[in-house]
Formats: C-alpha cells, structure tokens, sequence
C-alpha cells in the first residue's frame, strides 16, 4: 500500500518551475524516496532506471565514463531524448562513478528536460575534485514519515477531527488514544516498510537487523579509500554502529568525539570523523548547532546528535521494548525528545532551521530547541511529563526575554494549556500537536 508523503507537494513544485535544475532526493535507506518516486501524479511519464539494476543495458549506463556514452546509451536502450517529454529519473545513482561531473552538461544541453537524481548516499556522487555544482541542482531531503503520515497509514488521521468539538473543547478519549497512538510510533518509528510491517503484526527484529546491517555494509563499502590500508575497512561498518548506540544513549546531552570515542583509540583521529561525516551527510544523524547569548569562553560548546528514526533509536538502546510516556524514565525521556526533533525537522524542512540555546557556557539554563519559522524564532522545551509546571516556562522565559520572543512551546504528554507572562505566551501541547508550531506568525 502506498501512503502519500507530505514532501510530494514540494517535488510537484520543483517539477513545475520553470527554472532548470537537476532534482536531488537523497536521505537515509528505507525512507521511501523509491517508493515515492514510482508512485507520485504528475502530467508526464516518467522513465525510472535503477543503477542497482543487474540487466547489461543499466550495468553500461552506470559504467559510462563520458557524458556522450552517457547519453548514447539512453538513446539507445532506453529510447531517451531530452526534449522534456518524459521526466529522467535515476534511482541509486551513486552507484555511479561518474554520474556527479555529468550534472553540469545535463543542466547546460538538456534545457528543457527535467531530470531526478536519488539515492541514499548522494554525497558520494561529490567530492573535493567534483564540488556539487551550486546553483544547478536543489536537494530534497526524504526523512521518516511524521506522526500525521504514520496515523495516515493505518488510516487513522481522522482521529484529528475528533479531537475537539464545534466550541473547540478537547475530547480526552480522543486525546489518549492519540497519546497511545505516539507511543506506537516512538516504537516502531517512521520507516514505510517497518511501519507497514508493524500494521501487519510481522516481527521488526529482522527488518531492524536488515537495515542497520546494510547502513553498515554502505559504510564499509563506500567510507573505504582505495589508498588507505585494506584492513581499515573491516572498522567502519564496526564503528558507525558503536557511533548510532552512543549518540542515542546520549541523546539530550551535548557529545564531543571523545564522548564517542575513547582519544586513546587508534580510530580516533582518522577514521572517527569520517564515520560522523558519513551519519550526517547520509541523514542517519542529525547534529544539532548551538545558539548563545553571550560567549564567556574560547571552547565553545559541542554539539547535540540525535538518531534519524526514533524507531531504530528504541531498538538500539531499548532492547525494542515497549514505550510507555507514562512511566517517566530516561530512556522514555530520551526518546521523546529525539522523536520531537524528528518531527521538528520533517515540518521545518532543513535541519538548519533548527538550533540549541544556551545563554552562555555558566548557565545552567538551556533550551531544547529554537525553531526558525515565518521570520519567527520560537522556542520549544521538551519535558516527559502530563502537568504544566514552572522550570520549562522559566528557561523559555529567559529565552525569550534575550531574543524579544512573543510566543514558546512545552512539548509534554499531557493535555494542551497556555501560560501567559506578560506579554509572552508559552503553550504546552502533546507532541501529536507538533505541526501547530508552525502555523504561528
């Protein structure tokens, strides 16, 4: 079953520009970029041609080493012009070598042909000899489905309807079966094909296991450089999984490399960064950047990471136990404030639009997240808990008081309530309610 994906309108939109640039879809493995892709409405045909494809026509395509085979080859097995009648998708495109440097002659000879570039592990078309060309090509990152789209799945994102009646009074029933319902989604996660696995009642140990197998296998396969040592290989599968354990047991505090790592480790230095590089620009962890009032010292701060998918966060560092808001705990603790993020992001569009806050390196005062919408700045707390309570409201305040904010949110699992201080306005709202942040401004 196919679930349409919020982020369709935004291809939709890049389609119908009538600027020319290349299309990118990258994001992590299993987000359903493929899925998408195959089954998204639009007013012309699409050729779709997988790289991974064993059949020789593909296996020639991808190993065209000139932009003239390249393109002879389109011609030739797969009845290709570029005269802008059918839309050129390519799926798992960095599967070739040399697909990157061929963006430019696309974007300069094939002016009225719309083409789609996709694959998990994009970055890997670039490098330092062939920079992404700026201003040729616009990335569309594919993420894990947000709560909406996964109530969508099962046909269930009625239930908002539900939620309050003609005088816009809360129905609590509604309210707890859409808290149950976000306990389901912190545990199986927003990946289609686990989420349609977890609807059919089919065990998620072995598709968890499968997919982080092959995140680790890509690392291996495409980390490697051919000039270093063959026997550091075998370390980076290794060594991202080690990465995706720490960086989701430290969720909600800030990690430097050697929070990761031990400095006495002979990966440290080499290998360790190419690993954190490779989580990031594959979008299988996002690495918050931190905002300050005042810097009162040269270090600085380090950074907050947090796990692409809550559902394999829960499997890692949860055992895939069952997840209860109620219970109070550090691990529940944890993995709703990486599902906020997770969803932040999705809404947001860009990680960059959001940040950390601390005032300076001696407060102990911080705030989870400072989301930028609408020429807006507004600050979001994330607290595991069902009352309204004054600590959060204190560290927004403060925020706010800084930046001249109007308007804050307390992310917690009980039912929506407004604090109102002066002329500041600071909302707590379960985390079902996440899109209401960006309607403000």
């Amino acid at each position: 079953m196919y679930v349409k994906r919020d982020i369709e309108k935004d291809l939709i939109n890049l389609l119908n520009s009538s600027v020319s640039r290349i299309i990118l879809i990258s994001g992590a493995r299993q987000t359903g970029k493929t899925t998408m892709l195959q089954n998204f409405k639009y007013d012309k045909e699409k050729l779709i041609i997988n790289l991974w494809d064993e059949n020789t026509e593909v296996q020639s395509l991808k190993n065209a080493d000139t932009f003239e085979k390249f393109s002879n080859y389109l011609v030739q097995f797969f009845n290709f012009k570029p005269d802008g009648k059918r839309i050129l998708i390519i799926d798992e495109a960095q599967a070739s070598r040399s697909l990157g440097k061929f963006i430019m002659q696309m974007h300069r000879e094939w002016t009225d042909q719309k083409v789609i570039l996709s694959g998990s592990i994009l970055s890997n078309l670039f490098d330092e000899n062939m920079p992404m060309p700026v201003g040729r090509v616009l990335e569309i990152v594919m993420r894990p489905m947000n709560f909406r789209e996964f109530l969508r799945f099962s046909n269930k994102e009625n239930y908002f309807d539900l939620l309050f009646d003609s005088s816009g009074v809360l129905d609590e029933n509604i309210h707890e079966i859409l808290m149950s319902q976000y306990e389901q989604f912190i545990f199986a996660g927003g990946l289609p094909g686990i989420v349609s696995a977890y609807i059919e009642k089919e065990p998620l140990l072995i598709h968890f296991e499968s997919l982080l197998n092959n995140f680790y296998r890509d690392a291996d396969r495409y980390i490697h450089n051919d000039r270093e040592n063959r026997t550091h290989a075998i370390q980076y599968g290794t060594l991202m999984e080690h990465c995706l354990k720490t960086i989701g047991h430290n969720v909600a505090f800030p990690t430097t490399n050697s929070t990761i790592l031990s400095t006495d480790s002979p990966s440290y230095r080499i290998i360790l960064p190419k690993v954190l590089e490779a989580l990031r620009s594959w979008h299988i962890a996002y690495y918050l950047n931190n905002e300050t009032f005042q810097q009162t010292s040269k270090k600085g701060y380090s950074s907050k990471k947090y796990v692409f998918d809550t559902g394999i966060m829960n499997f890692l560092i949860n055992s895939m136990m069952p997840v209860s808001l109620k219970n109070g705990n550090e691990v529940s603790a944890k993995l709703l404030e990486n599902v906020v993020l997770q969803e932040l992001v999705t809404y947001a569009g860009s990680l960059r639009m959001i940040t950390t806050y601390k005032k300076n390196n001696k407060s102990r005062n911080e705030v989870d997240f400072i989301v930028r919408h609408n020429s807006m700045t507004v600050p979001v707390e994330v607290k595991l808990a069902d009352k309204p309570s004054l600590k959060p409201v204190n560290q927004i305040l403060e925020f706010m008081n800084d930046m001249n904010a109007k308007k804050g949110f307390v992310i917690y699992t009980g039912k929506p309530h407004v604090e109102n201080t002066g002329d500041k306005e600071i909302e707590f709202i379960p985390p079902y309610l996440i899109p209401e942040i960006f309607k403000i401004g």
